[in-house]
């Protein structure tokens, strides 16, 4: 694989800063698009930065598409209501459709999905969950973020896009550790909801090169093609905490994320209640995380040539890099 330009959204992110370098590392010039300021990139050989709203310039976006050979698109947000989806996820990626279906040749587009989109109600316990696992059924019952990663990804395949549909895991990496996998966190005291099962991990780092592997690599069929992305020799919830070392919580409370079950059913009933609840007090967002599986990596080892980071290995980067 030659040279090539690719263009990265979400640049400045912590998934998007990650994914320049990935892309410098193997001899690629980028284009980093970023919502605010361009100083992180600032006297970097073969980054050209610009700084604009995905979602509101779309005359800026059509002229940052041109000619470039492939679209990276992290830009999306991590946390808010569906208003703030619909702002920052959503009405991005409608742009980027309409920038790219206006550009010849037509990038390539790697889109950095979520493994979230799976149904978790869908398979028994500790089934193994790869590309060919269903997809949430019921979005209107989960989180405002997997209701937007389902439909980005819905919008994407209707338009005619050739590429890669990448769905990491909880990424991690220097200065983010922890994830939604664990149970509530207050303080020094951890509610661990149950031990088994995997935690669907990845490094950023690791997450990173994939991306750009994709990038570089033509997809085995038309459209978009799904590939997860989680590290090797995934942890149980006891393991984890245990590698994160001195930065694990003091007290562990363990509680069987069934009982938590149970009681969200139970309030889920109440009329009115259930919009309104934390997520692990709503049944198919605390199975989604809690509920015991396992997770395979194999399809974007086998497709993309990668090789992924094994858990220890990562987690003894990110906090080595952290200190």
């Amino acid at each position: 694989m030659g040279t090539m330009t690719l263009l990265v959204t979400g640049a400045g992110g912590f998934i998007g800063r990650r994914t320049v370098e990935a892309a410098l590392a193997r001899g690629h010039k980028v284009r980093a698009l970023v919502r605010q300021s361009c100083a992180p990139f600032a006297g970097m050989p073969d980054v050209e930065c610009i700084a604009f709203d995905l979602g509101r310039d779309n005359g800026a976006l059509t002229k940052a598409v041109k000619d470039v050979d492939a679209v990276i698109h992290c830009a999306a947000a991590l946390g808010g209501d569906d208003a703030a989806m619909e702002r920052d996820t959503l009405a991005p990626t409608r742009s980027l459709i309409q920038a790219m279906s206006t550009t010849a040749p037509m990038p390539r587009l790697v889109l950095v999905g979520s493994i979230a989109v799976h149904d978790a109600d869908a398979l028994p316990e500790n089934a193994l969950i790869d590309e060919n696992g269903p997809l949430e059924q019921a979005p209107d019952a989960r989180d405002a973020y997997t209701r937007a990663k389902l439909a980005q990804e819905e919008m994407l395949q209707g338009a005619g896009l050739g590429g890669w549909i990448a769905r990491p895991g909880a990424v991690y990496g220097p200065g983010r550790l922890w994830n939604a996998h664990l149970g509530p966190r207050l303080g020094p005291l951890l509610v661990r909801l149950g031990d088994a099962g995997q935690i669907p991990l990845v490094s950023v780092e690791s997450c990173a090169e994939a991306l750009v592997l994709a990038a570089e690599t033509d997809p085995p069929g038309p459209g978009l093609q799904p590939v997860i992305l989680v590290d090797d020799d995934l942890p149980d919830r006891a393991r984890f905490l245990s590698a994160l070392g001195p930065k694990a919580p003091a007290i562990v409370l363990p509680l069987s994320w069934r009982f938590l079950d149970r009681l969200a059913t139970g309030l889920s009933r109440v009329p009115g209640l259930a919009t309104r609840l934390p997520g692990l007090l709503r049944p198919r967002p605390l199975r989604a995380r809690m509920r015991p599986a396992r997770y395979s990596n194999d399809h974007a080892k086998a497709v993309l040539g990668w090789t992924p980071t094994r858990f220890d290995q990562g987690m003894c980067d990110a906090l080595e890099a952290r200190a």
